[in-house]
């Protein structure tokens, strides 16, 4: 994966506009299926499990929407960041065993984890969370000074999924 530049208003907006749609679809068609299976299958007051079943259905009934939206222009910046936090999770959960292998000197994964700060920083930034940022630089910098004690160059570029399975 490698980073795009993401302009923050559009992305902002289309994510708000996004969340807010997705919210506003599983109401709809949880009312809808709620509403559905009480008239079908109610037999008392007591309709909670009826309810729940119109919530797993309206679950259900919104993924091939999302699926089918997400590849459009419109979900570009949204769906680029969504593949970044993925990204970012599949590092983190390997985060210890890179710590070791830069206690080593691999330079991999000092990559791997220079990817890891620079798409944090990035959706950070995006999502104006700054509350971070000071002790994510402080972070980048020991990164670098580490880094620097076995005379590596590190770019972020060189990352790839592939690389994770070694850890």
């Amino acid at each position: 994966m490698q980073f795009q530049k993401i302009d923050k208003t559009v992305y902002q907006q289309r994510s708000r506009y996004t969340y807010i749609g997705i919210s506003g679809l599983l109401i709809l068609f949880t009312l809808f299926w709620s509403s559905l299976f009480i008239a079908l299958f109610s037999k008392g007051p007591d309709n909670f499990y009826l309810n729940l079943l119109g919530v797993v259905a309206a679950v259900v009934s919104i993924v091939p929407v999302v699926l089918t939206l997400k590849d459009r222009e419109w979900f570009y910046e949204v769906m680029y960041v969504w593949r970044l936090k993925q990204e970012l999770n599949k590092i983190n959960r390997k985060m210890a065993a890179l710590v070791k292998a830069m206690n080593k000197g691999d330079g991999t994964a000092f990559e791997i984890v220079k990817f890891s700060y620079l798409g944090s920083r990035q959706i950070w930034e995006l999502d104006d969370n700054t509350l971070m940022l000071n002790e994510l630089t402080i972070s980048e910098n020991k990164l670098e000074q580490q880094a620097a004690q076995f005379n590596l160059i590190i770019n972020a570029d060189n990352y790839s999924t592939s690389a994770l399975e070694k850890y």
